[in-house]
């Protein structure tokens, strides 16, 4: 029995150092594209709703613009 709780522990306080050790090449690129869809929309959608049609055509390439130039490089 005391072999399995050494083996355990062992396993268990081993494997942060293996994570750790990994290298990684992922960029924030993909998930911040998902956010600022999902903002854009919601920032589209409030300018439709409180200034109209013609406002939204005018403020839809200034929005998706600005959230476009604000993701994050890879």
């Amino acid at each position: 029995m005391k072999r399995l709780a050494i083996l355990s522990a062992g396993t268990i306080l081993g494997s942060p150092a293996l994570a750790l050790a990994a290298e990684h090449s992922a960029g924030y690129r993909g998930i911040g594209m998902l956010y600022f869809t999902l903002m854009g929309a919601i920032l589209i959608y409030g300018v439709y709703d409180a200034f109209g049609k013609t406002a939204m055509y005018v403020m839809s390439p200034i929005i998706v613009g600005t959230l476009y130039w604000m993701l994050p490089a890879n």
